[in-house]
């Protein structure tokens, strides 16, 4: 064990920080007092059937229909195999994927709820394995659990190695008994919530229980609520929270004000003298590799360096920022094939622990590796920024050049009338020179307007 988890919290945000060997490994940011949505439960009413899209769209009382996959389309990683109602019709589904901008939540018909040892799957029948476990393990929890099973399933868990049989089965019972009572509980003819997943600091616990030292929070009511869980379901860990009135101390031993400052900047230095190039778009994020100082005997040797250094801080970054979706990363190119495989096997063994919810699909004949990370929700970084109102969202302004432009076009469908002309202070040399250059002072009340943006301009008739 040297793990340790942070959670500070202000009046309306709730930062969990994850520390692994003295860094911070994983950054979690939750809105207080807000639903979770993501691996939430909900009740859903079928309001249109989408052929096109192999799929259906439902009322889950969210703002925006959901969307579900049916069968043979693939959600995520998971095959759907729910047949689907008639519209009008009601069904459980959860949360796959939070919405984001104009796109409503992903569900799904299979349901799945994690615990110490198992992973209970209630509408799948089956034993099944985490990917870290050897198959061979299989017939060992078969036997131990296939008759305590009904019509569910599980996935066992690599912390299950080390539990008791007993503890074990007494974690599926305690599913199997709390799904019973939650079937009671659904509403026959309405939509909504039905199951609240846990906030994401007590799920950082729930997978990382084995491994945590400490769990350090500043706030007590959340301190209550971290207690309150651990009296359920890992009693143990209790002696290993702790309250603190200041968290400073430990915010800055782990120099977390200079790593949430690098997960905003999208330029990322290497060792040896190359750096990433990290862009999120709406489609997907892209990743560029760039070479530093040579210090090999050639260019293929550069490359395969620098590629390789690549890859630790690529892995590291996506985890830290909780980047998802579709990731393309475009390499310094490299001829040997070998290399190019001995750059890709390095990229799957730096994701071996996430590798439920990463598919790498190798490297393209363009030379840009391909891979897909689960997305549940928005990265750190989008959850912690707004659209700039400078470029309003776009990362880039218009030059002054093409301003003043742009200006001069629209006073040619006004010459001769008196308008206001008002432009942000950094504008206004250049505005200037283009009035007096081309005589126009006398027509043109040029002001400054302080708080708009650097490309801004607005005209105004004035008589």
């Amino acid at each position: 064990m040297n793990a340790r988890l942070i959670i500070s919290a202000s009046s309306e945000l709730i930062l969990s920080f994850f520390i692994r060997d003295f860094n911070v490994d994983k950054i979690r940011v939750e809105k207080r007092n807000h639903r979770r949505l993501s691996n939430s439960i909900f009740v859903g009413k079928i309001r249109r059937i989408a052929k096109e899209l192999n799929g259906v769209f439902l009322d889950i009382g969210l703002e925006r229909e959901a969307y579900l996959p049916y069968k043979g389309i693939k959600n995520g990683d998971e095959e759907q195999e729910c047949s689907i109602p008639s519209v009008g019709s009601y069904m459980l589904v959860q949360v796959k994927r939070e919405p984001v901008g104009d796109k409503g939540a992903k569900v799904s018909c299979k349901v799945s709820l994690p615990g110490r040892f198992i992973v209970y799957l209630p509408n799948s029948r089956g034993v099944f394995l985490s990917g870290k476990l050897d198959k061979s393990m299989k017939e060992r929890f078969e036997s131990m659990l296939m008759p305590h099973l009904e019509s569910d399933g599980v996935i066992v868990r690599t912390s299950a190695l080390l539990a008791r049989k007993e503890d074990i089965i007494t974690e599926l019972k305690k599913f199997q008994s709390m799904w019973k009572k939650l079937l009671k509980k659904v509403p026959k003819n309405s939509v909504g919530l039905v199951y609240e997943d846990f906030p994401q600091y007590i799920e950082i616990i729930r997978d990382n229980w084995s491994s945590i030292d400490e769990v350090v929070i500043d706030d007590p009511e959340l301190w209550e609520r971290v207690a309150s869980f651990l009296e359920d379901f890992y009693p143990e860990m209790l002696t290993r929270v702790r309250y603190v009135k200041e968290i400073e101390v430990f915010l800055k031993r782990y120099e977390i004000d200079k790593v949430l400052n690098r997960i905003f900047n999208k330029y990322v230095w290497l060792n040896g003298g190359g750096f990433l190039v990290i862009e999120e778009t709406e489609a997907m994020t892209v990743i560029d590799v760039n070479s530093g100082s040579g210090s090999g005997d050639s260019l293929e040797e550069n490359a395969l360096r620098t590629n390789l250094e690549a890859v630790e801080e690529i892995a590291k970054q996506v985890k830290l920022r909780d980047l998802g979706g579709i990731i393309v990363i475009d390499f310094i190119d490299m001829k040997n094939k070998r290399n190019k495989d001995l750059v890709v096997d390095k990229l799957k063994k730096a994701f071996e622990d996430e590798s439920s919810k990463v598919k790498i699909y190798g490297i393209t004949n363009l030379g840009l590796l391909e891979m897909t990370r689960k997305k549940e929700t928005r990265s750190i970084t989008k959850q912690l920024s707004v659209a700039c109102p400078y470029c309003r969202g776009k990362s880039f302004i218009k030059s002054p050049e093409f301003v003043v432009y742009e200006i001069e076009k629209e006073l040619e469908y006004l010459k001769g009338k008196k308008v206001e002309l008002r432009v942000n202070p950094a504008l206004k040399e250049q505005v200037e020179n283009f009035i007096h250059r081309n005589r126009l002072g006398s027509w043109i009340i040029l002001k400054e307007e302080c708080d708009a943006p650097l490309d801004y301009y607005e005209m105004t008739y004035v008589g």
